[in-house]
């Protein structure tokens, strides 16, 4: 009888998504508000939806400019179980201190849209995909952008920081080459209509339609965000859109979606799916 009454915890590490543990426990947003005003905007849906997904425990604590020793302890307070033999170490090495040579030819100051409530992702990225080789681009914050360098520094861009003051951070990021570009900007490579209905086929009816065709932007990106976090493990998304959303695409591989498309006359249809399905 006592078996009815257990609980099972998520075991969370400093690898854990800050996203799944709101999923998980929503009374985490409050807690991490707690630790650091740079988690006020988790308060935000819109930028919650965006941006917890992307960040870990880890980096989370070097967003907000706390030990992840501190925030594990706090959220084992509101019922998570901590993994053992975790080493909390800093999951992000980077190009560090000597800036007296770099010279950007672009920058971009995100403050202005995270204060607005917006992800300034998809502006960075554009602006970085029309940047030569050797050239350098700026991104003034708050914070250290550490999921931005993640995947930038993936794609074999050189990245290096500079916090000029408590809430001023420079983040230098240079290409390299001619064909490294951001994650985002990439041609989608599967406009594949076998695989698209042999992937429907396999989902029949398990799937949620959803028309983001004649909403303006950011609402596609929000709201097919928005309907993932709903998704049950069983089915797939069925989108159709005006045309390939390739800043939604990084967000996908992030999440641990798949996906593939199939161009109609005058839209295109994406499936959307778990990355661990149909395999």
């Amino acid at each position: 009888m006592l078996a009815l009454f257990q609980f099972n915890y998520m075991i969370i590490s400093p690898s854990t998504r800050i996203g799944a543990v709101i999923k998980d426990n929503p009374k985490a947003i409050e807690t991490l508000v707690s630790l650091s005003p740079h988690f006020n905007k988790l308060k935000n849906p819109v930028l919650r939806r965006l941006l917890a997904p992307r960040v870990t425990i880890a980096e989370a604590a070097l967003i907000g400019n706390c030990p992840v020793e501190k925030i594990m302890d706090r959220l084992v307070l509101i019922g998570f179980e901590v993994k053992t033999s975790v080493k909390a170490s800093d999951p992000l090495p980077h190009l560090a201190n000597d800036h007296t040579n770099i010279e950007p030819v672009i920058s971009h100051d995100a403050r202005v849209q995270l204060a607005a409530g917006e992800d300034p992702l998809n502006a960075i990225l554009k602006k970085l995909s029309g940047i030569s080789p050797n050239e350098t681009m700026l991104v003034i914050n708050s914070f250290e952008p550490v999921p931005l360098i993640r995947i930038l520094k993936a794609k074999g861009y050189l990245i290096s920081v500079s916090k000029m003051e408590p809430e001023l951070v420079y983040t230098y990021i240079t290409s390299t080459q001619i064909e490294n570009q951001p994650e985002g900007i990439e041609t989608a490579a599967t406009d594949d209509t076998g695989l698209f209905d042999e992937i429907l086929k396999h989902y029949k009816l398990k799937f949620t339609e959803l028309d983001v065709r004649y909403m303006e932007m950011p609402r596609p990106m929000v709201t097919i965000l928005d309907e993932l976090e709903q998704l049950q493990s069983w089915e797939a998304l069925y989108v159709r859109h005006k045309k390939i959303p390739v800043y939604l695409l990084p967000e996908l591989r992030e999440r641990n979606f798949k996906y593939v498309f199939k161009k109609a006359e005058s839209e295109v249809i994406i499936l959307i799916y778990p990355s661990y399905a149909c395999n």
